[in-house]
């Protein structure tokens, strides 16, 4: 498989039990370590986990155990940053936000994450996020999920994760 580029939020769902966590994981154990880690990545993996808790998605506990195997995880290599210019990124981002940001509602994080992708010479994009979706296959990437995950868009997943919170309390 060519190398490939893994969303923040696919990384997470190894990390803390979402309802596409298999899905999730089982995309991961397909690419296999270690996986591309952007700049992006090494504070929005964390910084997600920290916010499940703060959403009362997870307690303490599981934020700490959580972000203790992903630091475990960057300490064995599973984890490497390729060489890859940032300024770069960020001109390539810009240049993808004036191309579909308008007409897809892109946010500047998916097309920092997608222009990280090309420039670190990745030709697949791992996401289950509908436009980050969207966007990469719009600037060339082969996108897996094909079929865009067991959860599909954005907003079915946020109920299924609600609701398996409630379920929880």
């Amino acid at each position: 498989m060519s190398p490939a580029y893994v969303e923040t939020g696919l990384f997470v769902k190894s990390y803390i039990e979402e309802p596409d966590s298999k899905e999730a994981d089982s995309i991961l154990r397909r690419l296999g370590t270690p996986f591309v880690f952007s700049h992006f990545h090494e504070i929005e993996i964390p910084n997600a986990i920290r916010l499940k808790r703060f959403r009362r998605e997870i307690t303490r506990a599981q934020e700490t155990a959580a972000l203790r195997a992903f630091a475990a995880d960057v300490d064995a290599g599973r984890f490497a940053r390729p060489a890859y210019d940032l300024g770069a990124v960020f001109i390539r981002a810009e240049q993808l936000s004036a191309r579909h940001s308008g007409d897809m509602g892109t946010r500047s994080l998916d097309l920092l994450h997608v222009a990280a992708a090309l420039e670190t010479g990745c030709d697949v994009f791992a996401s289950f996020d509908s436009r980050q979706r969207k966007a990469a296959a719009l600037a060339g990437l082969e996108i897996i999920p094909r079929d865009g995950g067991p959860a599909g868009k954005g907003a079915i997943r946020k109920a299924k994760c609600e609701e398996s919170h409630r379920n929880r309390q």
